[in-house]
């Protein structure tokens, strides 16, 4: 866990130090705010940055703590037993797969797209189902549900039924039973609610 929580916070640092400049905040508001109130953002933003590296160990703990909920579930669900602590090694290896987009991410906008807004980093998503369409076309509330499903997100489900298979000493067809039993309605339901926030926000999305 000390591992991902590490290059996690390397990775956010990198992001605010080089990428989330004032220079971005004036490309992305110049037009809609004041230069005085841009200013003012920019330094409101980095008064309360060190609350989000403090949220990265609690988020990733809570996070695998809830997969590892969630497997447990269908691994009762599939008639299988695996002991919380295994079951909880088996998803943080599998965390370590949301690194390589943060990483991709990070390198694109350091030495590909280098004129960008702060739209674009948050709306960018490697190998998602985003890049599929134009942004402009789709709603705010389709926008999360297509980041989601992406190759990544695919190759988590494997590392998880790889993982289950492993420890129960089973086919794979066993591991991706408690995956799709267990992990799958908790991402859908997820959604769900992000959505469902989204609406509420932003009634005419």
């Amino acid at each position: 866990m000390i591992t991902i929580i590490a290059v996690t916070f390397s990775i956010s640092y990198i992001f605010n130090q080089f990428l989330l400049t004032r220079d971005i905040y004036y490309n992305t508001f110049q037009s809609q705010l004041e230069s005085a109130r841009i200013d003012e953002l920019f330094d409101l933003q980095l008064k309360y940055l060190w609350i989000g590296y403090l949220v990265i160990p609690v988020w990733i703990t809570l996070k695998n703590l809830i997969i590892t909920l969630c497997l447990q579930i269908g691994l009762l669900l599939n008639n299988s037993k695996l002991k919380f602590s295994h079951t909880f090694r088996i998803a943080l290896t599998a965390e370590f797969v949301f690194l390589l987009p943060q990483l991709i991410k990070l390198i694109w906008f350091l030495l590909v797209k280098t004129n960008y807004t702060l739209t674009d980093v948050q709306q960018f998503y490697p190998l998602s189902a985003l890049n599929l369409f134009n942004i402009e076309n789709l709603s705010a509330l389709s926008i999360y549900p297509f980041q989601t499903f992406n190759l990544f997100e695919i190759m988590y489900w494997i590392i998880l039924a790889g993982g289950i298979k492993q420890a129960l000493n089973t086919d794979i067809n066993k591991g991706i039973k408690v995956v799709f039993s267990g992990y799958i309605p908790a991402l859908a339901l997820w959604l769900l609610c992000v959505m469902f926030i989204t609406v509420s926000l932003s009634p005419a999305t």
